[in-house]
């Protein structure tokens, strides 16, 4: 039968106050069996508070004081992103001041590598420093939880060094515990020293790479230069001759002379046999005439010999000039570009700038006593209840 209206209403109620008194019942029974435990009630009770007893007895008792040194600090470089939204961050990058997240994701990583640790234990005497014998079974090397293994004793320094990055700020903060505050003071310091020789090895790579490939072209193209200066000079000393070309300029001059003293000497010859043949200076004409026309032949056979001439030897000095001219330009662009890398790779630079110095704590902030505890019985009680319930709730399907 399917109720409705007023019906319908009145049997919902009837439902949800039967729900109401049931649940009422449940933590009526969960007071009574708190206040009525014993026998077997009161070792439940007692293995739940176990915990909590621990916590209390340890974090009060027995837990040694860790005192914590801080360092903060920026990985940054000279290089200019670029970007199209105005920002801070993007107005200190047009600076060139703006922090390398990605760079200082690589100084975290080293910090807490086994390459750090392991020129810490050459620096200075690690493992004694947190194994000392006023340190707790727990908090100490080695302990409950760690070993004596090399991994086991890496992971344990992986739990008292930590790095962490705000993107927002693009400062990073080194934060190291120990038992003793100077031993974290030192820690820290060394951490920092090693990230810095970190970012100089970095650097020097990256000027290494950047300038290889130029500075060798640039040997290759001075050396280029030096043999075609050598090839000139052992041409101008075998010529004896400094340019050929001016030479062959003068002796052009010279042949244009002699044949404009030839020309005016045959104008003279034919003047004379037109209207005095007789004249004794015909003959001293004539020979003057062929004498001209010797010496210009001469002189042009000077100029273009087959191999003595000037025209050969012009030849070769032109490939010569040619050749250190090329030379020379190949050097220049040499020099442009090794200047040019040498600007990228500046660029290209990291600097790791200490923002907070290391501090030497003067009080313990590890363990938290308190929060611990609280933090212990909280979960006691949470579990407490849950096993509680799920127990009741098995005896009510078993009913």
């Amino acid at each position: 039968m399917v109720l409705t209206g007023p019906l319908r209403a009145a049997a919902l109620k009837l439902r949800d106050g039967a729900r109401m008194r049931e649940l009422v019942r449940s933590w009526a029974q969960v007071v009574r069996l708190s206040v009525r435990l014993g026998g077997l009630g009161r070792f439940r009770l007692l293995l739940f508070a176990l915990p909590t007893v621990m916590a209390t007895l340890y974090y009060g008792f027995i837990a040694t004081d860790q005192y914590t040194s801080e360092a903060h600090f920026v990985v940054r470089s000279a290089a200019r992103p670029v970007g199209s939204s105005f920002s801070p961050m993007m107005l200190l990058a047009q600076l060139g001041m703006a922090s390398t997240q990605d760079d200082s994701f690589i100084v975290q990583d080293f910090m807490k590598s086994r390459d750090a640790i392991r020129h810490l234990e050459a620096q200075m005497p690690l493992q004694a420093m947190f194994g000392k014998a006023d340190g707790d079974f727990i908090a100490k090397y080695p302990s409950l939880l760690y070993g004596r293994t090399e991994e086991e004793f890496y992971l344990y320094i992986r739990r008292m060094i930590s790095v962490v990055h705000n993107d927002r700020a693009g400062i990073s903060v080194l934060t190291v515990k120990a038992f003793d505050p100077a031993d974290a003071n030192a820690i820290a310091d060394a951490l920092m020293r090693l990230s810095e020789d970190l970012v100089n090895r970095v650097n020097d790579r990256i000027v290494k790479d950047a300038v290889s490939t130029g500075t060798a072209n640039l040997q290759k193209a001075q050396q280029r230069l030096i043999e075609a200066q050598a090839a000139l000079t052992t041409f101008r000393n075998r010529e004896v001759m400094i340019d050929p070309t001016r030479n062959a300029a003068s002796l052009g001059e010279l042949i244009a002379t002699l044949a404009s003293e030839l020309a005016v000497t045959e104008a003279q010859i034919r003047e004379m046999k037109q209207g005095a043949m007789a004249s004794p200076q015909l003959f001293a004409l004539k020979r003057k005439a062929e004498a001209l026309d010797g010496q210009i032949a001469q002189e042009r056979s000077r100029v273009a010999g087959d191999t003595s001439g000037l025209a050969a030897r012009i030849a070769e000095y032109e490939r010569l000039n040619l050749e250190k001219t090329f030379a020379s330009r190949l050097l220049s662009a040499a020099e442009a570009d090794l200047t040019k890398s040498r600007a990228e790779a500046t660029r290209q630079l990291l600097y790791l700038e200490r923002v907070v110095e290391p501090h030497l704590s003067d009080y313990p902030t590890q363990p938290r006593r308190a929060a611990g505890i609280a933090t212990t019985a909280c979960a006691n009680i949470l579990a407490y209840f849950m096993v509680w319930l799920f127990l009741t709730g098995i005896r009510e399907h078993a009913v």
